[in-house]
């Protein structure tokens, strides 16, 4: 048997970014698509993978389960900010920005779903990338004004399905 290991490494991030999602719900290619996104709080962006739900089904005659059926897995990107910026809160909140004015949403809900692309910091010549093209943007925010804490925004993106009439896989993970 073979050695299995690599030399890839996921250990810090360089950095993070949003894009629209295009008319094909592809995972847009451009780096001219993607805005990149500042500030974030050291050791807050992680990629969660939940275990799957599992229901067991017993029969009469033993006490281990005969057959378990497995259920479906949350997997998010989750990150805190500290960049207040009116770009961010659009990202975060939904709303309106003009000349440097922020006007939250109107609308009770706002679903903002977008495109993200997290990219480690170099280790052993590899960088690692996660890439996602449909994610649904939730925030929350500890905006702080005292004098010796900073305000953070704090993200949850759900990672979705992507809707399209050709299979374009939920995440994509690349070394390079």
């Amino acid at each position: 048997m073979g050695d299995k290991r690599s030399e890839v490494r996921l250990i810090g991030l360089d950095y993070l970014q949003f894009a629209s999602i295009p008319v094909g719900k592809h995972m847009m290619t451009s780096a001219a698509s993607f805005s990149t996104i500042g500030n974030v709080v050291p050791d807050s962006a992680n990629f969660v993978i939940e275990p799957p739900d599992v229901t067991d089904h017993y029969i009469e005659e033993e006490d281990a389960p005969d057959i378990q059926m497995l259920g479906t897995s949350k997997k998010s990107v989750v990150f805190s900010l500290r960049d207040m910026g009116t770009q961010t809160l659009l990202y975060a909140f939904g709303g309106t920005a003009a000349a440097g004015v922020y006007s939250a949403s109107t609308t009770a809900i706002v679903v903002n779903e977008l495109q993200i692309k997290a990219v480690s910091k170099e280790i052993n010549g590899k960088t690692f990338t996660l890439a996602v093209p449909r994610v649904n943007v939730r925030a929350g925010g500890n905006l702080r004004f005292g004098k010796a804490e900073t305000g953070t925004l704090e993200f949850t993106c759900d990672i979705l399905m992507p809707s399209s009439s050709t299979k374009i896989p939920p995440w994509v993970f690349t070394s390079a």
